[in-house]
């Protein structure tokens, strides 16, 4: 703005010499036409005075114009030069921060990797039965321990002529608990990219599960040694799922007394046997408190009993002590008998007292 106005000061300057001295010119020349001496040198005495002033005054406006104009354009370079510092620094501090995420990022990014590479080995390491039967048998073992006390269970339990992965002790038999179920051809089914194959590969993961159904009824279900139930662990939610969605193996399951348990149903059954278990722990405990009580009646009695002898005892001393009291005093009559010289009639009442005699 300020050197805009500056810009127009300076053009109408220009403008009014140029006129002024355009002007002058036409004086001049309209003067000599009039050939007269004395009037031109009077005008231009008066045009060098004019000319003089306007000289000064557009000197004086000049350099005030350049003083304004070189302290604004000062003030400009600084501003100019604080704003670049301000972008300067805050490019700098945004690139710090950049640099930052991205270092961040990357260190995520590594981990993410490292991660998907070890749940890769997992996933190989599960690939082999023996391997993914011991993943599961931890995991159930994991919750045993967890929930129920360790005289109630038992992992790799000795069951008639063979082995169980678990059981659960109970008043009425072992609930025995199987962890090798068959993923292969289920793995094979979700691999598959063609439908005939997924469809055939999930026919054979069927019949697998019937199998597996069928000798842990056979192996694990012997009442009275164990329950009439076993249950076959399913270590994934989503094979459970699929199993839960198929009615002719649940009806199989049942007919073979054979539960299928996912992790989540695994651990409600558990946490229902661990109710149970306690309930059982206060049952026993209220039976060995009544027997307790019990005993304390009795040798309440025997106390009472005891109690009456001595109350007994103690009402014979004190009628033993009163007659004892009534001998002294006719004693001690006697004796002040003696004293004033009354013996005859004392001896009677000697011979009335006789022994002593005490009864406890």
């Amino acid at each position: 703005m300020t050197v805009s106005v500056l810009s127009i000061a300076v053009a109408a300057l220009l403008i009014g010499l140029i006129g002024g001295a355009l002007a002058v010119r036409a004086l001049k020349a309209s003067l000599r036409e009039t050939d007269s001496t004395a009037a031109i040198r009077s005008l231009d005495q008066r045009l060098d005075v004019i000319t003089g002033e306007m000289n000064r005054t557009f000197a004086q406006a000049l350099q005030q114009a350049t003083q304004s104009l070189n302290g604004t354009i000062g003030t400009v370079r600084d501003e100019a030069r604080a704003v670049r510092e301000e972008t300067r620094t805050a490019i700098q501090q945004q690139s710090l921060h950049v640099a930052q995420t991205l270092g961040d990022l990357n260190a995520t990014n590594s981990r993410i990797l490292e991660q998907s590479r070890s749940l890769d080995e997992f996933q190989r390491m599960l690939q082999s039965p023996k391997l993914r039967g011991d993943f599961g048998e931890f995991t159930l073992e994991q919750m045993l321990r967890d929930l129920l006390p360790a005289e109630h269970y038992e992992c790799q339990a000795s069951i008639g002529a063979g082995r169980v992965d678990a059981l659960i002790r109970t008043p009425y038999g072992s609930l025995c608990i199987d962890c090798k179920f068959p993923l292969d051809n289920f793995r094979r089914a979700l691999q598959a990219t063609e439908p005939g194959a997924r469809d055939s590969a999930m026919k054979l993961f069927y019949s697998d599960v019937k199998g597996r159904i069928k000798e842990i009824g056979d192996r694990y279900v012997s009442p009275p040694q164990t329950l009439d139930v076993a249950f076959m662990f399913v270590p994934s939610e989503n094979v459970y799922y699929e199993l839960i969605g198929r009615p002719e193996l649940l009806t199989y399951g049942r007919q073979l007394h054979v539960v299928p348990v996912s992790p989540n149903t695994m651990y409600a059954y558990i946490q229902a046997l661990a109710v149970g278990f306690r309930g059982m722990k206060i049952h026993e405990e209220a039976k060995r408190v009544q027997e307790i009580l019990a005993q304390l009646g009795t040798r309440f009695d025997k106390f009472q009993d005891h109690f009456n002898m001595v109350g007994k005892h103690l009402e014979n001393a004190k009628n033993q002590f009163e007659r004892a009291m009534r001998d002294v005093e006719r004693f001690d009559a006697t004796l002040q008998g003696l004293k004033i010289g009354r013996l005859e009639e004392t001896q009677p009442v000697l011979a009335e007292l006789g022994p002593l005699k005490l009864d406890v």
